[in-house]
């Protein structure tokens, strides 16, 4: 059922509330990883914005792994509630997640994970899948990963306390990093974020 103006409006506020909250964001790190500009942000958020643009939508929803009609037009949090007692394993439905090689993880980091899905092959995950992607390892990765280990990545998430991450580095590749529960300073030009690891499959 879609929503009137006001209240699609309303929806969309408390779905990206739901989502930075869900997904440990804040304000500006959503803004950045988004694409959607601060102020922008800060004017949907603060109900300045009647007719939220399509384009900033869909930017929102493919970073996220989120249709688009869902953002405007359902409850987030209570879709992913029901969701959560629904599976028999990890409370979660397996879904579809494309293996990307190690070679070509770079090019394809931008792509949409919908998109992938139709271009590589698939492994499947009871969990959170949204903007999760999966690498085939093709070389030693700092000598804990090595080749034909599947690496099941969540895209652009900041990783908490002992987890794993992907980054990469002019010079350097791509290379795996443990981090602890404080954020981690890094120069933006040195070191690249590509994602947490939540799932190791080691062959």
């Amino acid at each position: 059922m879609k929503l009137s103006g006001s209240q699609r409006k309303e929806n969309i506020i408390n779905n990206i509330e739901y989502i930075m909250r869900s997904r440990g964001e804040t304000k500006v790190s959503f803004a950045n990883r988004t694409g959607v500009t601060r102020a922008t942000l800060y004017k949907i958020l603060d109900g300045k914005v009647n007719n939220v643009q399509r384009s900033t939508i869909s930017r929102i929803a493919d970073f996220f792994g989120v249709p688009c009609d869902v953002i405007e037009n359902y409850d987030l949090e209570h879709i992913e509630t029901i969701e959560n007692t629904l599976s028999p394993e990890g409370n979660k439905n397996p879904a579809a997640v494309p293996i990307i090689p190690q070679s070509a993880f770079l090019i394809n980091a931008g792509k949409r994970v919908g998109d992938l899905a139709t271009q590589c092959p698939l492994t499947w995950f009871f969990g959170d899948v949204s903007n999760m992607v999966a690498m085939r390892v093709e070389n030693n990765m700092s000598n804990i990963f090595f080749p034909g280990d599947i690496l099941l990545i969540k895209r652009n998430t900041t990783p908490k306390n002992k987890q794993l991450a992907l980054y990469h580095a002019e010079g350097r590749g791509m290379f795996i990093k443990k981090t602890d529960d404080r954020l981690q300073p890094f120069n933006a030009e040195q070191e690249w974020l590509l994602g947490t690891i939540i799932e190791e499959r080691i062959q």
